[in-house]
Formats: C-alpha cells, structure tokens, sequence
C-alpha cells in the first residue's frame, strides 16, 4: 500500500495548481526547528547504525512529499518537506546523534530506491503486512482509518462503499486500497447484481482532487489522516467520509511504516528503538497531535521491528513484495 496523499502541506496549493512533487529531489537536510522538544542522544542506540550513516551524521529518507499532514510542502518553500514524518525524523535523529536528510520520491520509485540504497528508508508512504515484512524491514508509527474525499455536500451519497456501487473511487496506484475497493464491489455490488465500482489509480491525491472536480472520479480514498486535512485546507470544495472499520479490515493491514532494506538490521533496531523512546517520553503523541492526528498514534508497546510476523530485524525472505 502506498496509503495517502495531497500535493502540499498547504493543501489549497495542492487544490489549485498542477503537480508538485519529483522523482529526483536531492537529499536535503532537514531542519532542527522541526522537532517538538529536544530528544536525548542515546549512544547504545547510535551505536547500533550502520558504519556509513555514522560517518556521514546523516540518514537519508525518501517519501512522496504529496500526503499532508504525513509529508507534504508549504507554498513559500518547496525545497523541504513538513510534516509529521519530518518533524519525526528530526527527533529521531536527536536521539541517534545524526541528521535526517530527504529525498522526494514518487511511489513506484520508493521500493526499488530502497533496495538500491538510493535512500536508507522510506517514512511517509509505506504500509505494513505479514507479507511485505518478509522482504523489507518495517517500523509502525501510525495506524489510521479511512476515508473517502467527495465533494462538498457529498452529492453521491457515499457513506460507505456499499454506496458506491457505479460509481469511480480513485485509489493510490498499486496500492491495497485497490484491494478494498474490489472487494467491496464484489460483497456489496457485482454480487447483489449491481454495478461495480470501478477502481481507478492516481500516482497522489493532486490528480485525483482534479479528477473529482471535473467528476472524472466520483471520490479518492486514502487514510483518514489524509483526506481530512484535504477537506479542511479545501474551504467549501470538499469533506471527508470516513469509512467503516468491517470494509477495510478483511482486505489490508492498516499500520504505516518506516521501511528500512534487510540488509541493514542495525538501522532498523535503531529506528525502532529511537521511535519508542519518543513515544515513551510522550514526544511524539505530541507531533502527532500538532498536526490533528493523535488518533493515528500508536501505543508504545506495539512500535517495534516487523510487528506483524515477529521477524527479527534483518530475517525474511526474498520476495518482492506486494503493492
């Protein structure tokens, strides 16, 4: 899953101009300003990263810097991400004694960049699963519900995807909110003998909030988190309908993740590691919370390496994963 998006932090600039966003953008330091409160530096922690990182002082993140308020741009500078993943990293780096630097990557370019090492791991778009934990190493740090952005006044009538039967619903491209999407329209619609949904794929939420305007798609689902900030950055143009828990379940594992390459266990402990101190000092429920998602945030005790399988940081098979 690639779960979220919208083109700016500022989501009005993502509404009214055309894309933001490049495969190519350079790792750029993040500033330290970002960071909620001044996290300890933990050198059992640092101790544990990779030689490179540690010579260098730097971890280098990748993510689509279209999902506000995960990670997205302000309008008066588009050369660094904000956000909660940026404020993160800023925070995480406190502890393990480095500096978070980013790379702005559109989604079918974030797995492969990972692997190749073109980035140390992904923070922004990247679903966990039993699956893809097998072959990449994943670090929960929020767990939301979805929704679906529609027009304002909802002129469809979509309270749930069992409204939707006929209608287009625009999903991240390769993502599972596909999956949902179909499953859906076969329990609800095709099985009952009505039209199908028709799922269609969009790169980010840019082209989608396009899209619905012109009525090309009828709504966009992604995370909650997402979409609501979508709706309100939007004034009258859009709102949120968040989805029933029973029609995502069945069909996806809704924990976001830090993404770290199996060859790099340390990073991964570390990571986990650094992100649990935050939430055990209560930093990062306040990250979370400065940018309306504290329901998203995740108890301590279930931020760990692989949550799902248990696999050790490093152990798995070889698989590509599943979008």
């Amino acid at each position: 899953m690639r779960a979220l998006v919208a083109c700016s932090a500022t989501v009005a600039l993502a509404i009214g101009v055309g894309g933001c966003g490049s495969d190519s953008s350079e790792g750029e330091p993040a500033q330290a300003s970002a960071s909620s409160a001044a996290s300890a530096f933990d050198q059992a922690l640092h101790d544990q990263l990779p030689d490179r990182i540690k010579q260098n002082k730097q971890i280098v993140f990748g993510a689509l810097w279209e999902t506000p308020p995960i990670i997205g741009i302000e309008s008066g500078d588009t050369s660094k991400p904000v956000g909660i993943t940026p404020d993160l990293a800023v925070a995480l780096g406190e502890i393990l004694g480095v500096t978070p630097a980013w790379k702005n990557l559109q989604w079918p370019a974030q797995l492969p960049g990972l692997q190749s090492g073109n980035v140390d791991a992904l923070f922004g778009q990247v679903s966990d699963g039993k699956e893809r934990e097998q072959v990449i190493d994943l670090v929960g740090f929020y767990r939301s519900p979805m929704s679906v952005l529609v027009k304002k006044g909802n002129p469809r009538g979509i309270k749930s995807l069992s409204d939707a039967c006929g209608l287009k619903v625009g999903v991240p491209s390769g993502s599972q909110q596909e999956a949902v999407v179909k499953g859906n329209s076969e329990k609800f619609c095709a099985g009952q003998g009505k039209p199908a949904i028709t799922p269609v794929g969009y790169p980010g939420a840019q082209g989608a909030i396009v899209a619905i305007k012109s009525g090309t798609v009828d709504a966009w689902m992604d995370l909650t988190v997402s979409v609501r900030a979508i709706a309100k950055e939007s004034g009258a143009a859009f709102e949120n309908v968040p989805l029933p828990d029973d029609q995502i379940d069945p069909y996806m594992e809704r924990n976001v993740a830090i993404a770290i390459s199996k060859e790099q266990p340390g990073l991964s402990n570390a990571l986990a590691g650094a992100l649990g101190e935050l939430a055990r000092s209560g930093a990062y429920q306040k990250v979370m919370d400065k940018w309306d998602s504290g329901d998203a945030a995740l108890p301590a005790e279930d931020i760990k390496v692989n949550s799902y399988t248990g696999l050790p940081a490093g152990q798995g098979a070889s698989a590509t994963p599943a979008p």
